[in-house]
Parts: structure tokens; sequence; C-alpha cells
């Protein structure tokens, strides 16, 4: 009798996955963090990560392997309940999980990456990769799909008070988690500055028409983790931003199924 097709790493055994692999499927590997995102929202936000993947794994018949729940994160470490990884362990984490795929001839690996901060060490690792191993290795950052025009749909309103410590993370969790979200906790209180210069990032600040880097950690822009207004958040819109998350990336999976990965190795 035949089973139903499995799209979950974690639930397969080693014959399964050997039937799998033969297929030469999307590997999806789901990174998040477990940090501080307000007052109000469950800091495993990796588990929005991984919904994601497996929704995505699903729909496109690749395999979502196990999240790894854990981020360089270092600016939110201040916060209880934060989890940071150095970013060279980050980097040799990753890596490590790459090439448990790719020793066995897979070579369609995507990183779901769910937290912004891993990104400048993961454009690095796949470049290296692609150098050291002869695979292109791709990876989508699901929160740099909005736009302007797709927030404005979402909110029903230009311009909507999102970031860290506020939506959209809250309403994903509405949807998704709504029994570990805390209303009640709401902080509106929202703070983007540092010694009187606007804060556009944890590395970036601005005063007039410049720019310029210098780091800080979250604790030194808004003790209390609020960067965005969770009151906007609602279970309703969560739905809708999960369901547009889980369309974009699947087509971009369906185009990477595409991409002819190999190339020459070129290691320094």
């Amino acid at each position: 009798m035949d089973q139903p097709a499995k799209h979950e790493l974690a639930r397969m055994t080693y014959r399964e996955a050997e039937m799998a692999f033969k297929k030469n499927p999307v590997i999806l590997i789901p990174m998040g963090s477990t940090e501080q995102h307000g007052p109000q929202t469950p800091t495993g936000d990796f588990r929005l990560a991984n919904a994601l993947s497996l929704e995505m794994a699903r729909r496109t018949g690749a395999i979502s392997a196990p999240v790894i729940p854990f981020s360089e994160g270092a600016a939110a470490r201040d916060f209880p309940g934060a989890v940071a990884l150095r970013r060279e362990t980050l980097y040799n984490l990753v890596w490590d999980v790459c090439r448990g795929f790719t020793r066995f001839g897979l070579d369609h690996l995507m990183l779901v990456s769910g937290d912004h901060g891993n990104v400048p060490i993961l454009e690095n690792l796949i470049r290296d990769f692609k150098d050291s191993e002869g695979i292109r290795i791709s990876m989508v950052e699901q929160y740099r799909w909005f736009t302007p025009e797709w927030l404005e749909e979402i909110y029903e309103r230009p311009n909507p008070p999102i970031g860290h410590g506020g939506d959209p993370i809250m309403s994903l969790n509405l949807h998704l988690f709504p029994d570990d979200v805390r209303s009640d906790l709401i902080e509106t209180e929202i703070k983007n500055d540092f010694q009187g210069l606007r804060a556009t990032s944890f590395t970036q600040m601005t005063f007039g028409k410049h720019m310029f880097y210098l780091p800080v950690d979250y604790s030194e822009l808004s003790p209390n983790g609020v960067r965005g207004d969770a009151s906007i958040a609602s279970k309703e819109v969560g739905e809708k931003i999960f369901n547009g998350l889980v369309d974009k990336g699947v087509e971009i999976v369906e185009r990477f199924k595409q991409v002819d990965t190999r190339c020459e190795a070129k290691p320094w």
C-alpha cells in the first residue's frame, strides 16, 4: 500500500529519505531566532520560518529540514529568553548542515532565513560554498518580500507602523500560535533614536541627510524592545500575510528548480 508523500525530513525514516533524495528535491532549511519580539509576542520566531518552510515544501514537493532555532542575534541578547550564536558558530553550523545534504548528491538547497541579522553571514557562506564545493545555495528572507503596495493592501492604510517588537510578527503569531500571544502586555511606546541620531537598523544611523554606520544594542535603542506598533496586529492580518508569503515562496521554489546550481569550484 502506497504511503502519502512526506515533506518533513524529521518525519522520514532513512529509507524514505533515500528514496526521496533520488529525485534531487529542493531542500528547504528554515532558520529563525530565539529572541525578544516585544513584551507581547513569544521569543521563538523560528517557528514562523518553520511553518512557512513546511507549507512551501508541501506545495512544491520540496523537503523541509529541521529548523535552526538560533540566530546571530547579538543586538537583542540583553533581553531574557534570547539565545544568540557567535557569527563563526552560525556560519559553521549552517555549512555543516548544507554539507550533510550535498554529500548525498543533492544540489538544490535553499535557506529560509526568518532573521535579518543572519543575512550578512549567510551571504558570505553561500558565496564561499559555491567557491569551495561548486554548488550554488539559494537563500530567501521572507520579510523582505513586503512592498509598500502590499503593506498598504494588508493593513488597508499607507505606511503602517510595522517594526521589530510589533507587527508583522505579532499578527503571524496570532494566526499560527495564538495561545502564546499576550495581547494584555502590549506596550506602544516606539523608540528609534540613539543619542539624538535616528536608527534605521542596529548598525545604521542617520541625521539630517547623512547616514553612517554605528553598532548599537537593542536595549540601547528601545528598553521595552518595541520599534513597531503591535496594536495594529490581528489574526486576520496574520493569515493574509502568511498566505501571501507562502504564495511568493512557492513561486520562488518552482523557479529555483530550473536553475543549474552546479558550477566550477574556485577555492582560494
